[in-house]
Order: C-alpha cells, then structure tokens, then sequence
C-alpha cells in the first residue's frame, strides 16, 4: 500500500514560494493553497524530443514568479542579469537579497546548488556569505559563487508590499493563469518552441512514447514532479469548494465548478500515481520497451482527457468570475 501523502512537502521546487510567504502576514496559506493558487498545481511542460529533466522548470521564471506572487497578493522585485554579468549588476542583485533578508523574508533564488528553486534566508557581509537552502541541500555560497551561476543568468526575486486582495480578486487572478498555460496562452518566452505547455505536453508525451525514445532519468523525474503537482490540484480544488460556503450564486457556482473539476483531477492524479509506479524516479523504469511504452499512452490519454473536462470547468468558473466583483453580495 502506498504511503500517504504528505502535504507539506513537493517535487515542484518554485513551490519555495511558500518558503518565502511563510514569513509574511499571509502564512496562513498552506502549501496546497500556495500550488493552487499560483498555478503550480496544474503546470506540464514536456520537452518533444525525449521529455527531458529540464522540463518542470523551463518557464520564465521572473514572468512566472512574479504573477504567483501577485496571486497571493504581493508586490515584487526581480533580478534576472544575463551573463557575461557585470559588477554593478551583481552587486545590486545582492543588495536586493539583503533587504529582502533585513525585512525579514527570504529571497527566491534559481541554482542555488543545483538546477531547481530555492531560498537564501541569510548573509554575513564580513565573510562574503549567504546562507541558502534548496531541494539538495542546506548550506553556504560565497558572494562569488552566487554571481557565477552555472546557467546563463543571475535569478533573483523577492518579496515587496503585501496588498489586501480579497479571496475574489485571488481565485480570478488564479484561474486566468491557469487556464492561460493549459491553453497555451502564456508568455513562454524563449522555451515556448523547445517545450509543449499545459494541454499540449500531453501529445507531446504520448509521441515520445509512441517513438519509443524516453529518456529514462527525465521520464521518470517529469512523471514524479506532475504526478504529485496534479495530487496537489484535486486537493486545492477540493479544498476550494468545502470553503466557498456561502449562499450567493457566486459561492455556490465556484462550490459546483470546482467540485466537478477536483473529481476529474482526481482521475487525472490516478492516473498518473500509476505511471509513477510505471517509472519511478531516479530508476527510471523501461520506457523504451514496447509493451511499457504502450501502457504509458493509455494512462496518459487516460489523464489528458479526464484534463480536459476540468480544465473546461475551471474556464467556465473564470469567465463568471470575471463578471462579478461584490464583497458583499445578498443574493
């Protein structure tokens, strides 16, 4: 029997946003509400060629980041320098980390120590250090390893002013985005003809499979990371529709679109829970043998159909959603 879940914990390591909000005055949102309300939850981007390991994490991450954070209601300051960088490139992008630190929330950071999202929570000036934390590890890097990053660009980006947006205002920002990127619709910037994004990576999934050429260590690493982040989306949904409670049509129309959207992101994570167990991360499974391959593009139709129903009830809730902006609303 599988373990059960635990919900404080994820593979979608831009999830370090909740790191970061745990330390404002909006730490009451859980991890789940924080992959819901950002997008996370509901994010796929499939490299075509051979689902490669860089895909959970090739979007633009200052566009990205910076609408998550808008979603939960903050302001935002971003670095994101390219290389060759210069000195005062970098020592404002330091000087932004130490002020967010100083104010008492970390900063998210990329490559940290590895490939993935992070936080720096500390620095002593004196020692030329900060004190950082990702999915590999927690630790130290001097000023001058943070400022030569193994990719081409210095990524940065914190927290400013909290803003009282109201769980209206939150739940239509979030929708848009959602459905944006399962649409196809979002900014892709300079990975939109290298990745299929939302809707689409599924056929781009199932053609890899159907060629038979999976690489066996990103297969697997894209199965764990959207598998858990779909677990994530009925659970947010879920949850939405036991907390809009009220009698108003509004409450009681997003209660019905994101009930019937949680059940079919409940088939969805089923069905991908069994193409993790097919493939499992770091091992990697046989994703080149024929008869493995074949099962992978039933459970990944499976999934995309049941996918596209929900994703066709949280745009029918955004589009009602647009159209109404009471606080208080007797009905």
């Amino acid at each position: 029997m599988e373990a059960r879940k635990d919900w404080s914990k994820t593979w979608t390591s831009a999830a370090a946003i909740h790191g970061a909000v745990g330390y404002t005055d909006k730490k009451h949102y859980s991890l789940s509400d924080v992959m819901g309300l950002t997008g996370h939850a509901f994010r796929m981007n499939i490299d075509p060629d051979s689902v490669n390991a860089a895909g959970p994490t090739s979007f633009p991450g200052g566009y990205i980041l910076r609408r998550n954070l808008c979603n939960l209601g903050f302001t935002s300051c971003l670095a994101d320098p390219s290389a060759p960088l210069t000195p005062d490139k970098v020592e404002r992008t330091i000087a932004l980390v130490q002020q967010s630190i100083d104010r008492g929330v970390p900063a998210i950071a990329f490559d940290l120590f590895v490939p993935e999202f992070g936080l720096i929570y500390g620095y002593d000036d004196d020692k030329q250090l900060f004190y950082a934390k990702d999915v590999s590890k927690d630790g130290t890097l001097t000023y001058e390893q943070f400022a030569n990053p193994k990719i081409d660009l210095l990524f940065v980006t914190t927290i400013s002013e909290s803003l009282p947006h109201s769980k209206y205002e939150v739940l239509r920002m979030a929708l848009s985005m959602i459905v944006d990127h399962a649409r196809g619709k979002e900014w892709t910037h300079v990975f939109g003809d290298r990745f299929a994004h939302g809707l689409a990576g599924y056929d781009a999934w199932i053609g890899v499979m159907e060629r038979r050429g999976a690489d066996e260590y990103g297969n697997a690493y894209n199965t764990a990371v959207i598998a858990d982040a779909r677990e994530f989306a009925e659970r947010f949904l879920r949850e939405v529709a036991f907390r809009w409670d009220g009698a108003n049509v509004v409450e009681r129309t997003v209660r019905k679109h994101a009930g019937e959207a949680a059940a079919r992101y409940g088939t969805v994570a089923e069905a991908l829970g069994r193409l993790r167990e097919l493939f499992p991360f770091p091992e990697g499974g046989r994703p080149k043998d024929p008869a493995e391959a074949d099962r992978a593009i039933r459970l990944l139709r499976q999934a995309r159909e049941a996918e596209e129903e929900g994703v066709r009830q949280l745009e029918q809730l955004f589009h009602f959603m647009k159209e109404y902006y009471s606080e208080v609303w007797v009905n």
